[in-house]
């Protein structure tokens, strides 16, 4: 092993050879696994990999000083369950930190449909007609006929300025704090989930933003989310409960299943754009929003919030970053009795369980949900209730 970059917190090493190769190791399914950047762990076994992040996720909630019930570990296909990418000049960018093209023409975690439309359009028509950015959305449960979604996220020229003598071009540094999907029906795309045994929901999303890429464990989640909803509706002896919170709600995937056992759903989103794909997935059902962020929304909202009846259960799915410091707060002084904690980051979700572990909660269940095989990257979700 050979050291190729010191950074800040970490260094970046290379293998230059394997002496004893592990029993976990296996050969990867991919022909450009050596140089493109998209997988980093397809050369180890499956159930070692969720293994590894099992092990990950234990660790850090203990260095929170949190017991934790054993982690269930949610799966479904590790090969062929990508259903979004973002492709670079038609192919993928290179491992580590260059900036070279691979001009792939499969992928062996990509859904069957993206696949089918990388194979359809050779990677140099893609260069050439797709230059820059875009992101690609595919799967079998796309609605419609038009099985994949694609568009352009290059910025716009009009962010580049002139400016100086020299009437050079400079990059504005403005950060558009609603950016993020535009409502277009080029790029609306819907999806039908079904989650369990239960009624389909069609949801509806801009291909430019934010939406999972394994909508089979999207699927699995929310079957987890409704069965803890209707614990909570045998605990309390209710048939229907009054209210839920959707904090960082997205278009409303979450809200939409939620408020057919909830009267109200209140949903909490920075990117108001994803509120107009919001207002759409729950049309018909009773709920209310805010356009604001989570930050804004626990400072100036939610002190009223804790005059009237409290919400039965809150659900927060938060960027990497976790929980702003007011949100945290909010919800540890609030008394919600239950919550319910989606991330993708385990260090910042450990940290903020913590905050909400010195509240009096506490983590009932905790599952690793596996929606990027073959990649660092993982997701979780806790269970967490107020103790009396």
């Amino acid at each position: 092993m050979e050291l190729v970059s010191h950074q800040k917190d970490y260094d970046r090493a290379q293998v230059l050879s394997i002496l004893e190769p592990s029993p976990h190791r296996i050969t990867p399914a991919c022909p450009y696994y050596s140089s493109c950047g998209g997988c980093t762990m397809l050369h180890v076994e499956g159930g070692f990999q969720r293994e590894l992040r099992r092990q990950v996720l234990q660790d850090l909630f203990q260095r929170e000083k949190i017991v934790i019930p054993a982690i269930d570990i949610v799966v479904a296909e590790t090969l062929g369950y990508r259903c979004r990418m973002q492709l670079h000049d038609g192919g993928l960018l290179e491992r580590g930190k260059g900036k070279a093209v691979i001009p792939i023409t499969s992928c062996a975690c990509a859904t069957a449909e993206i696949n089918s439309w990388l194979q359809q359009i050779p990677p140099e028509q893609r260069a050439q007609h797709h230059p820059g950015r875009i992101q690609i959305f595919g799967d079998r449960r796309v609605c419609g006929g038009q099985q994949v979604f694609w568009a352009s996220t290059q910025k716009s020229q009009n962010s580049l300025q002139v400016t100086g003598k020299s009437r050079r071009k400079v990059q504005d540094k403005v950060r558009r704090r609603f950016s993020g999907t535009v409502a277009s029906p080029a790029t609306t795309c819907t999806v039908q989930l079904t989650p369990g045994n239960r009624s389909p929901k069609m949801i509806s999303f801009d291909v430019r933003g934010f939406f999972q890429s394994n909508l089979a464990v999207l699927e699995q989640a929310i079957t987890l989310l409704l069965e803890y909803v209707e614990e909570i509706k045998t605990a309390t002896g209710k048939s229907t409960l009054a209210h839920a919170l959707d904090i960082y709600s997205g278009a409303g995937t979450i809200a939409a299943f939620l408020a057919d056992h909830f009267q109200m759903v209140t949903l909490v989103e920075h990117n108001r754009d994803a509120l107009v794909f919001a207002q759409q997935n729950l049309m018909g059902k009773a709920h209310q929003s805010y356009g604001v962020s989570g930050e804004q929304w626990a400072r100036e909202f939610a002190p009223a919030l804790l005059k009237g009846n409290l919400p039965e259960l809150a659900f927060v799915d938060p960027p990497r970053s976790g929980m702003e410091p007011a949100m945290r707060r909010f919800l540890a002084q609030s008394g919600i009795p239950r919550i319910a904690y989606l991330s993708c980051d385990p260090a910042t979700q450990a940290r903020d369980c913590a905050t909400l572990e010195k509240a009096g909660y506490r983590v009932k269940r905790l599952f690793l949900l596996d929606f990027y095989p073959n990649t660092g990257h993982m997701e979780m979700m806790a269970f967490l209730e107020k103790q009396i």
